[in-house]
Formats: structure tokens, sequence, C-alpha cells
């Protein structure tokens, strides 16, 4: 594995919207994999020189939040960052900003929280272990939680849950019942939620999680595990997958990418791992 990074589960209270906060590091020159399109958000705390995404210098405290985008990471001599994993759409509940301005976006800290981001970031950098800065960041996060969690909205986690853990077999219109709404409603209300289509979003969840598994089975033979994750045929794959990361899955299905990526399995232990 190229890349070394250490996950650790987040605090108990942050958990329901937080899947996972990791460290990742590496001192020598190597080009990161693409971050392919997924249906979560990820907040990055840099330790060292900032990522050039895509042609983008990043502030030191940013987003990632690709949805029909690839992100493509420039090399680097150092990479060094804690990141916070945000379970899919979540992060509504930290910030006030809709997540229609979020999404494919590199939003800052300060851009996104204001002085109290700024004040949080000095805190931030006169912690001197990573324990310490983890510890900050989820005080912060539980802060930004205690101030902007509006519970008027939180069927529509009910919806979101239940869309990623069903996406093959859940009817878009039995979740718009399950609202008491009419579809283009329910499709309203949720693209105000989330800043994307239902229908938009199952095909993301869909093929983020297919990729996932076979990236981490490490399994060329991809299109059984298409298959399994609900397309139709090997056409319909490969037509999902080079709308959404812009090449063909024998392309992207080889040995550089299996060793190194940023796909996870779940934590199913508390503290580090």
């Amino acid at each position: 594995m190229l890349i070394n990074k250490t996950s650790y589960r987040p605090n108990k209270s942050l958990s329901k919207y937080v899947d996972r906060m990791y460290v990742l590091k590496h001192s020598r020159e190597f080009k990161l994999p693409a971050i392919l399109p997924g249906a979560g958000l990820e907040l990055l705390f840099h330790t060292h020189e900032p990522l050039l995404m895509n042609n983008h210098k990043c502030d030191n405290a940013h987003i990632i939040c690709p949805r029909n985008s690839i992100l493509h990471i420039d090399e680097s001599s150092e990479v060094s960052f804690i990141s916070v994993r945000f379970r899919s759409g979540a992060f509504r509940h930290f910030s006030s900003i809709p997540y229609l301005e979020l999404n494919n976006q590199f939003a800052s800290v300060e851009d996104i929280w204001g002085s109290s981001g700024r004040d949080f970031l000095e805190k931030l950098d006169e912690c001197r272990t990573i324990n310490d800065k983890i510890k900050c960041i989820e005080s912060f996060l539980l802060e930004c939680l205690y101030g902007f969690h509006d519970k008027q909205n939180d069927k529509w986690d009910t919806i979101m849950y239940s869309l990623y853990k069903q996406y093959n077999s859940i009817s878009l219109k039995e979740l718009a019942a399950y609202t008491n709404l009419g579809y283009r409603q329910f499709e309203r209300n949720f693209k105000s939620q989330f800043g994307i289509t239902p229908k938009k979003i199952q095909r993301i969840i869909r093929f983020e999680a297919t990729v996932k598994k076979i990236l981490l089975n490490r399994n060329p033979e991809y299109l059984s595990t298409a298959l399994d994750h609900g397309y139709y045929d090997q056409s319909h794959f490969i037509n999902e997958f080079q709308f959404f990361a812009g090449e063909k899955p024998t392309d992207y299905f080889i040995t550089k990418n299996y060793d190194h990526h940023f796909y996870d399995k779940s934590i199913k232990a508390p503290g580090k791992y």
C-alpha cells in the first residue's frame, strides 16, 4: 500500500453523521489516486502544504464534495492531512450553507463558518499532536452541530439512509409516500436538502458501492460485481462508468488503483485501528 492511512472512529455524539476520521501521510513523491464521484463529503485539514486539485490550489482547511466530476490531485513531495468523512447528506447539520452551493466545490473552513472557523483554525494550529488535533476538530464540529442542527430535517436522514442501503431495491415513489408528499414535491424537497435529485444520488450511490467493492476485493473480473449491484449488463456499467469516471472500466481497474485508493472497509471497533 503506497498510502499510509490511519482511521479513527468518531466521537459517539458525531458517529451518526461522521463515518470516520483518518490521517494520511506520505513523504516521497508520488501521484495520489483520483477521487471519483460519491455520495459523501470530506473536510480536510492539511498539516503540510495544501494539495492542488483539478488545477485549484486548496486552502489549508477545506471540503471536497465530488458529485459529477473526478478530482485529480497533483503530485506532491509530501502529503499530510487529517480528513473527516461525513456520511451521505450529513454535513447539512453542521452548516447553514445549502448543499447546492457545496457540491463539487472546495469551500474553505472560513468560507463556511466565517470568523468562528478562523478562530477554530488558530486553536487547531496550536495543537501539537494528532490526537490533540482530532479532539479539537471534534469539539468544533460538536459546536457546529448544536448550532445548526434542525430536528425538523431529521426525517430526510432516514430517506437518505434508506436510499444508501437499498439503492437497488427501493422505489423512489415509496420514499415519496413515506414523506407524505407527492413525487414532484418530494423531488424538490430532496434537492433542497441535498443539492441533487434523488434519482441522480441513487445512481451515484450504486456507482460508488460497485467501484468500492471491486477495488477492496481486488477483483479484475468486475462484471459479476456490477451485475450484483444492479447494472443490467456490461454495456450499462461501461456507460455509467464512463459518465462518472470519464474512462472505461478496463482502463481504471488496474494494479496501481488496486494498490492505493480512498475506499475503506467499515470500522468495527472503537478508537484507532
